[in-house]
């Protein structure tokens, strides 16, 4: 029996034995799925918790969704990892995939985003966080050749330079690694067109939950008509597009629209059910709202989505359908949502009633 069956060891994961995360903060945990560690824990005891069939308290994040779902990052990693790269050797953990984050910049102030992650959202809130000079370099310094996977988040990834010296650098001695690129691809200049169409095992994961003037005002200040030619150019000249896609009570009523506008340029369709901030949750919605969202949602339970992703796909909107059926309404959340986006579109020039009448006739108070 292979040590990392996920489904006889329900604790197990191939991360902790090949995979490498650090925050912008400096903090290390398993991956960006779960929580980070805490005083008196370390990836050895993580290592050890799993043989012995014990959840480790930083991964709860996918031992939960896998009772709500049925599915999780934790069972979805593993497979891919082992059916790419083959098991890892227990007894010799080593770092293959990196995922080390160092710059918060930005060029995106998205609806649900904080300013941990975007410089934008900074300059609004009148706060600096500088970017983590540990963490850049010591991902400057990693053995390049040794690397199977690497995966670059930001902030946005587009925009920190220091990225497309890395990704330069690792082409000229590395070319066959598996490179993951979170993007919202709302600006590509001709450099990064450039470092992306020379690896033949690229990714880019495009952010994107809604279209046209929505999709604008929940990822502000997206400009539409570039970023629909941006995802055009990936689609003919990278090796591979997928969509992510955050479910919030500003999308969620328009997902099979946004689903039906992805398919266009790619299947490879993963979903988020957003969790936090809690007043974009279901959980705001007034009960009488709610099968405008259900109906929406409804549509996607036998939508074509690709071989890789459709069973989670699915498991997501099943659960998505069941929080908006039974979670119950939150009078306190539904004013602190009110509250947030009247605060937030005073510093935009798209306002809530310009994009959407649904969402404008119940989210004021």
């Amino acid at each position: 029996m292979s040590i990392f069956d996920t489904q006889k060891n329900k604790t197990i994961c191939v991360l902790p034995w090949v995979h490498e995360f650090k925050t912008i903060d400096g903090k290390t945990g398993p991956c960006c799925y779960g929580d980070t560690l805490r005083q008196g824990e370390s990836m050895e005891t993580v290592r050890k918790e799993m043989l012995e069939g014990t959840q480790p308290r930083a991964c709860a994040n996918c031992l939960r969704g896998e009772s709500e779902s049925g599915h999780s990052p934790r069972i979805r990693e593993t497979l891919n990892w082992i059916n790419k790269f083959g098991e890892p050797d227990v007894n010799n953990p080593h770092t293959q995939y990196l995922d080390i984050r160092y710059d918060p910049t930005c060029n995106l102030k998205c609806k649900t985003c904080n300013p941990n992650f975007s410089t934008l959202w900074q300059k609004e809130k009148n706060i600096k966080i500088l970017p983590n000079d540990k963490n850049k370099e010591y991902l400057s310094a990693v053995n390049k050749k040794a690397i199977k996977k690497i995966y670059l988040a930001g902030g946005e990834p587009t925009y920190i330079k220091e990225y497309l010296v890395f990704l330069n650098e690792l082409h000229q001695v590395n070319p066959s690694c598996e490179v993951i690129i979170n993007t919202n691809l709302k600006r590509l200049s001709y450099d990064w067109k450039k470092i992306m169409s020379k690896f033949n095992n690229l990714t880019v994961t495009c952010s994107c939950d809604a279209i046209e003037d929505l999709g604008t005002y929940v990822r502000y200040p997206l400009k539409w008509t570039d970023f629909v030619d941006n995802v055009q150019w990936v689609s003919d000249n990278v090796n591979f597009l997928q969509f992510n896609l955050v479910a919030s009570n500003l999308t969620t009523h328009r997902l099979y629209e946004t689903c039906s506008w992805m398919k266009q340029y790619s299947k490879h369709i993963t979903l988020s059910v957003l969790s936090v901030p809690e007043c974009f949750t279901e959980r705001a919605v007034p009960i009488e709202q709610r099968n405008t969202y259900i109906n929406n949602i409804s549509k996607l339970l036998k939508f074509p989505i690709s071989a890789d992703h459709a069973h989670d796909f699915r498991s997501k909107i099943t659960y998505l359908i069941k929080k908006y059926k039974e979670t119950p309404y939150s009078e306190i959340l539904h004013r602190r949502l009110d509250e947030e986006i009247q605060s937030q579109d005073r510093h935009r020039t798209l306002q809530l009633q310009d994009v959407d009448r649904f969402l404008t006739s119940w989210v004021q108070k």
